[in-house]
């Protein structure tokens, strides 16, 4: 019965008042008197679990002692509200962030931390609050330009991803999703899930998704991976020649996910940071 009145509340404050959903905090590392917040969003069909050797990592450096690091659930995932009336858009995204950003009561600097679609979010999400964010570390971000998304019906990318949720109950494919969960921060649960169709079609399908990053005026440094399958490579050099004044781009070993090289240079970037 409370699950049933829960969800009746949370239909009517959130679709019928238009009101923000808080994300949840899944891990959060909170010095007494912190000098600066590190705030983690992670990709699509994932969840702040992507973070835990990164914050493993963070923990252990004692010249982050006094760094606040936050990960949260995106909406639609890991612990955070996953309703299906949800657009799972970015008016939706922004206005969570937003909200949760309020709300852990932050009183100093800010680094927005995104790893794939978490790139888009924390981008889009800068791009209308500049003065909020201080700084973005943007990991292996799925830029893909307006000609290249108008022939994605005919591709692999759009039939291998936004379809999936349609043959999630397939036995093979729920084989082959146990499978990549195990070697990356991906979660084969959500491939049927509204969250993961919406997101994929309203966020990384975006068409303005390369505008917004050339638009950026937030210091921003955009990480990829050497043998990264889901993003092209030429798409983040264009974007950061384009945006000279406030991107900067680094090349890693490693593929799509967060491999060691791409946290050691987010380690580097976040100690930079705490000496400025």
């Amino acid at each position: 019965m409370k699950k049933t009145l829960y969800n009746f509340f949370t239909y009517f404050y959130h679709k019928t008042l238009h009101r923000p959903i808080r994300l949840k905090t899944a891990l959060e590392i909170k010095p007494k008197k912190p000098v600066l917040t590190v705030v983690f969003l992670h990709g699509i069909a994932s969840e702040s679990s992507t973070w835990k050797t990164t914050f493993k990592q963070l923990s252990k450096d004692k010249d982050l002692s006094r760094v606040r690091f936050i990960a949260l659930d995106l909406l639609g995932f890991g612990k955070s509200l996953q309703p299906d009336w949800l657009d799972y858009n970015y008016a939706d995204y922004d206005s969570a962030l937003g909200l949760t950003l309020n709300k852990l009561h932050i009183r100093t600097p800010v680094i927005l931390v995104g790893h794939s679609m978490g790139c888009l979010i924390a981008a889009h999400y800068a791009k209308n609050h500049s003065k909020r964010i201080s700084e973005m570390v943007l990991i292996s971000p799925p830029i893909l330009l307006q000609d290249e998304l108008a022939k994605l019906p005919d591709k692999f990318y759009q039939k291998s991803y936004s379809s999936l949720h349609k043959i999630a109950e397939d036995p093979a494919i729920k084989t082959l999703a146990s499978f990549i969960t195990k070697i990356s921060s991906f979660r084969g649960q959500y491939l049927n899930s509204v969250a993961f169709e919406r997101s994929m079609n309203h966020i990384i399908l975006n068409p303005e998704n390369y505008q917004t990053f050339v638009s950026l005026k937030t210091p921003s440094t955009i990480i990829h991976g050497h043998f990264d399958p889901l993003v092209y490579r030429p798409n983040l050099s264009s974007v950061a020649k384009d945006n000279k004044t406030y991107l900067k781009l680094y090349r890693v070993m490693g593929d799509h996910d967060l491999s060691k090289p791409k946290r050691d240079k987010l380690l580097t970037i976040i100690k930079k940071a705490t000496q400025s």
